[in-house]
């Protein structure tokens, strides 16, 4: 990938050239290559492998018919083939996915339910009000996690930012776990990104033992099910990196969705809009495909099911009403939370109970 673009007519006899010929067998016959879809030089579209590349404008030899993404597979696919070889990470080496009692155990617990809210402005008096309404809410039946996403400051990083940040934390006393934005502490836009540094989270983790301030993306075991969490604006910079908007906008979704899939990647974007650790490279990947996946991103919040993944947008906690998703493993199902009905919703539980 990324290597750079050769042009054939500059090539004599006696320069180096940098492909080598191959046997293409039935070469009269429909040909499907897997490539990479680039067209960063000259404004033109290229197909991109670890050979070279190849020109797909009209006016060239290559012609295309039609490009696409490949085929997703559903987990249950890639696991007849792999077996129980733990790809999704944690101290195991062998997946649980099989486990019937794991699988048991999570269809019993009913109650339980993952709460998540992404932008938790944590420096804002209107989001800490909401906030409270919702621990209120949640107190006579306990959520099994609260997964809060960031950005947790309503500007973004400096050191205003950074001593309120400080202080908000210390009022919050629950259990979660907080997933840094792109506007949080932390090594500009680049991912995976460390958790939030250790001297703003400590009087908070000492309040809280069982507080987990992880890294973005993180990933999450609850018996038999696997869960990632990606706290990333993509949608929008996807649609402007996209060779082909939808033609409706009520579809972006569900394509930005089967990308992903099909990609098998959180950011199947160019290194210059989403930078990459290459090391950690491997904690974006998506295959095989988890059972849920929580894209908490600016845009308007989205429940999607492909290829057995659901995929969830919780939205903007402040920019979308206060809204939010709460996430039931017992049955995979997932119910959205509007605030223009929270405390109508609290207080309806209450006086059931």
């Amino acid at each position: 990938m990324f290597c750079f673009v050769f042009h054939f007519t500059e090539c004599d006899e006696n320069c180096d050239f940098p492909f080598s010929l191959r046997i293409l067998l039935l070469l009269l016959f429909n040909l499907v290559h897997l490539t990479f879809e680039n067209h960063f030089f000259q404004g033109k579209f290229y197909l991109e492998d670890p050979k070279g590349k190849i020109n797909t404008s009209t006016d060239s030899v290559f012609h295309v018919n039609g490009f696409g993404f490949p085929p997703t597979e559903p987990s249950s696919a890639t696991r007849a083939y792999y077996g129980n070889i733990n790809f999704f990470g944690g101290p195991s080496t062998t997946s649980v996915k099989m486990s019937t009692k794991l699988k048991q155990l999570e269809e019993e617990n009913e109650d339980a339910m993952f709460v998540i809210v992404s932008d938790v402005w944590l420096d804002s008096v209107e989001v800490m009000e909401k906030l409270n309404i919702m621990f209120s809410g949640y107190a006579a039946m306990p959520p099994t996690c609260f997964i809060f996403c960031g950005n947790f400051s309503s500007a973004p990083y400096g050191k205003t930012q950074l001593k309120s940040l400080k202080v908000s934390l210390t009022f919050i006393l629950s259990r979660f776990v907080f997933v840094p934005g792109p506007e949080d502490p932390g090594p500009g836009t680049i991912l995976p990104r460390p958790p939030l540094a250790d001297h703003i989270t400590e009087e908070f983790r000492q309040r809280v033992p069982f507080s987990v301030f992880t890294t973005n993306p993180c990933r999450i075991q609850y018996c038999s099910q696997e869960l990632i969490i990606i706290r990333e604006d993509l949608v929008n910079k996807m649609c402007r990196n996209c060779v082909r908007l939808p033609n409706n906008n009520l579809d972006i979704p569900n394509h930005f969705v089967r990308t992903i899939l099909s990609q098998g990647h959180l950011t199947p974007l160019p290194l210059y809009v989403s930078p990459v650790f290459w090391a950690y490279d491997f904690s974006l990947r998506v295959y095989p495909v988890p059972d849920v996946i929580v894209f908490a991103d600016k845009y308007d919040p989205f429940s999607i099911t492909n290829t057995d993944c659901l995929c969830v947008n919780p939205g903007s906690f402040p920019k979308s009403g206060f809204s939010f998703k709460v996430y039931y493993p017992s049955n995979r199902t997932v119910e959205d939370r509007w605030g223009l009905v929270l405390k109508f919703f609290f207080s309806l539980c209450f006086w059931r109970i």
